[in-house]
């Protein structure tokens, strides 16, 4: 039996009047159909618009809204979406409305958002597609050093100005290669369609069980890209550093790697993200809608 959806949360981009707008819009449609909102702390001043109705809505740390809403609402681009979607440690549906330019997480046009809302609130239809995470641990000197969430993808990349560097790929603990290149990026099915796709990396449907290792401008030619099992337990070792270079998690977290740091990557003992899809289009239709996929 589905849960009732009593809390809607809102997470919507910075300095975007029209993200913030059409926020208020359905914020004031949700508290007439009774329904609580939680707010996430950096919108705490479009939170202040519902004075008059303070008891139904609630301002709580970002990380904390699974824990106090039935669904969450993103208003903003792709970036505003990864910024909820890896903290969410629980099974919180997360819908995305598209107020950014191309969107492909948030998939959600806004003049679909109440035809939407109707279907998951009085139908009780959830469109749901569940997306791998990935934990990842940078170590250094056996140390863990840093560790976070990936819903995208992990990247290894030299600094501007620095030169090729080297990394030491294994699977399972079996060497993989020896991969000299500009970086390499480990993305998840999701983030398929990213930096691994522009990378010259395939497109991998989001609902398979696979990982992707895709470098970054190769020094060879025979270094392509590797699909393996999402089970798989993978480390990169950075043994040739001639410059300065960073590890960066979703575009969101970014440390400075060191000669012989070793990073982690395996998928996420917590639950899978369930991402409120399109009811009106299908994974297909946002390829070619999104990124013009196999038109001639």
């Amino acid at each position: 039996m589905k849960k009732k959806i009593t809390s809607i949360g809102f997470v919507v981009k910075h300095y975007h009047p029209d993200a913030s707008r059409l926020a208020l819009e359905i914020g004031k449609y949700l508290l007439t159909e009774g329904l609580k909102l939680v707010f996430a702390k950096e919108t705490t001043k479009l939170a202040k618009s519902f004075k008059k109705t303070s008891k139904q809505v609630m301002i709580v740390e970002k990380s904390k809204m699974g824990d106090h809403a039935d669904l969450i609402l993103v208003f903003g681009g792709d970036g505003t979406y990864l910024s909820i979607a890896r903290l969410i440690d629980k099974s919180v549906p997360v819908a995305g409305i598209n107020m950014g330019k191309l969107g492909f997480l948030t998939e959600i046009k806004q003049n679909e958002v109440y035809d939407l809302l109707h279907r998951i609130l009085v139908k009780g239809e959830l469109f749901i597609s569940e997306r791998t995470v990935l934990e990842v641990e940078l170590k250094r000197k056996n140390k863990i050093l840093f560790s976070g969430p990936v819903v995208n993808d992990v990247v290894i990349s030299k600094g501007a100005i620095a030169r090729i560097i080297g990394l030491q790929v294994a699977v399972n603990g079996y060497w993989v290669n020896h991969v000299r290149a500009d970086g390499l990026i480990v993305s998840t099915p999701t983030g398929s369609t990213a930096y691994s796709l522009a990378a010259g990396g395939p497109i991998v449907e989001p609902s398979l069980g696979a990982l992707v290792i895709t470098p970054i401008c190769p020094h060879s030619l025979s270094n392509r890209p590797l699909v393996l099992a999402d089970d798989s337990e993978i480390q990169i070792r950075l043994d040739q550093r001639p410059g300065h270079v960073i590890l960066s998690l979703d575009g969101q977290d970014v440390v400075d790697m060191l000669e012989d740091d070793i990073v982690v990557i395996r998928k996420s003992k917590k639950e899978k993200l369930r991402t409120i899809s399109s009811p009106t289009r299908d994974y297909f239709s946002l390829l070619r809608e999104k990124l013009s996929f196999g038109r001639l």
